[in-house]
């Protein structure tokens, strides 16, 4: 496997996937980038990781390019010497889409290639950057890695279909395997706590970056504490990224500051127990090309433990919820206060939809998508 845009095991998806293949017998080596205090090889759940290092540059353009200059030739050499000794699945994760070099090496060699889709690069270097030469150039990079693959993993609907009618790969080489929470994860029954919130605890789970509009939860959350019922609301976000700094400052902005804690990165226990204490589950991700297609991972992990969801109404954020959230208006941030607020004042409805959100985290837990991934590797 090789991986560009994240350390490992952070990225869940990557290490979901590669435990559930060691499971079924498979060798797997993860190639990915060390983040700090990691080591350079190490064998976690029988996954055997080997990293490299890359610059540590802000998140520019230059910083981006600089970034791929190291990275995405030495996860080409890493590829290759695997090639060498016997590869028989070269599993790609993108974005970036930048790694069908690898691919082509491993076809010509009569190898297999999975092409694992986790967004769609040419819709997320157009919301980075614009339209323009560089969105052309990402386009072109995905139709090369849907030349080379074998077999395509798409997180969701949508994105299998940009698939099989942007990328034309047969329909019987596309599987959907969407990033759902294991059962182990989903909670007994809902346990949030009893009558009127005036201080509702909200919060955020993921990656602060430019596409997920964390910066949006300072004004959702100012708005909240303007309503009568919830004048003491406050905000815990767990994750970190780009964005953080531009989320501080509009928490001071909107002088929120003080009721709003940013945890960065935790452990996945540390995720359950800030979920656990939690209220209400909040994902102010903006409508873009982008993220209409996109399966939140957050989403999932909000239904599992047990909490109501609201978020902006995607169509993959309501394709996952299956009606086990409220959703609002995409960019209607008023509209996001005003269900919270109502939700924090009547307890019935958090607990219905607590119960809701339970019965959809079992219909779309990570075991039903286990079952699809070794499907597509029996294809292989």
């Amino acid at each position: 496997m090789l991986l560009e845009n994240c350390s490992y095991p952070r990225d869940v998806r990557v290490s979901r996937e590669a435990r559930a293949l060691v499971a079924a017998g498979h060798e797997v080596t993860v190639i990915a980038p060390r983040a700090a205090g990691e080591s350079r090889r190490e064998t976690i759940d029988g996954v055997a990781v080997r990293r490299f290092r890359v610059p540590i540059q802000g998140v520019t353009a230059r910083g981006t390019a600089l970034e791929y200059a190291v990275a995405i030739p030495a996860l080409h050499l890493a590829a290759l010497r695997a090639l060498a000794r016997g590869l028989t699945v070269l599993h790609l994760h993108n974005p970036p889409d930048l790694l069908f070099g690898a691919g082509l090496a491993a076809r010509l060699l009569r190898r297999a290639v999975v092409y694992d889709q986790h967004d769609l690069f040419p819709e997320l270097v157009a919301h980075k950057l614009g339209p323009g030469r560089a969105v052309r150039l990402a386009a072109a990079a995905e139709r090369a890695s849907f030349a080379v693959c074998t077999h395509v993993l798409a997180a969701n609907e949508s994105q299998a279909e940009v698939a099989r009618i942007r990328g034309r790969v047969p329909a019987e080489r596309v599987t959907v395997v969407r990033n759902g929470p294991p059962r182990a994860t989903i909670v007994a029954g809902p346990a949030g706590r009893s009558g009127p919130l005036r201080d509702p605890e909200l919060i955020y789970v993921g990656l602060l970056a430019s596409q997920d509009g964390a910066d949006a939860l300072a004004g959702v959350l100012a708005r909240v504490r303007r309503r009568r019922q919830t004048p003491d609301a406050r905000l815990v976000v767990v994750g970190d990224g780009e964005e953080r700094a531009t989320l501080e400052a509009a928490l001071r902005a909107e002088g929120v500051a003080h009721c709003a804690t940013l945890t960065g990165w935790v452990s996945a226990d540390e995720v359950r127990r800030r979920l656990a204490a939690a209220d209400i589950c909040v994902d102010p991700s903006p409508a873009t090309a982008l993220n209409e297609r996109s399966t939140m991972i957050k989403i999932g992990e909000y239904l599992a433990a047990g909490k109501p969801v609201v978020a902006y109404d995607l169509i993959e954020t309501r394709r996952s919820a299956g009606g086990a959230a409220r959703l609002v208006a995409a960019g209607d941030a008023e509209a996001m206060a005003d269900e919270i607020a109502r939700l924090a004042g009547e307890p019935a409805a958090r607990a219905k939809l607590a119960g809701a959100g339970l019965r959809r985290a079992h219909q779309v837990s990570w075991e039903h998508s286990v079952a699809a991934l070794l499907a597509a590797y029996e294809a292989l």
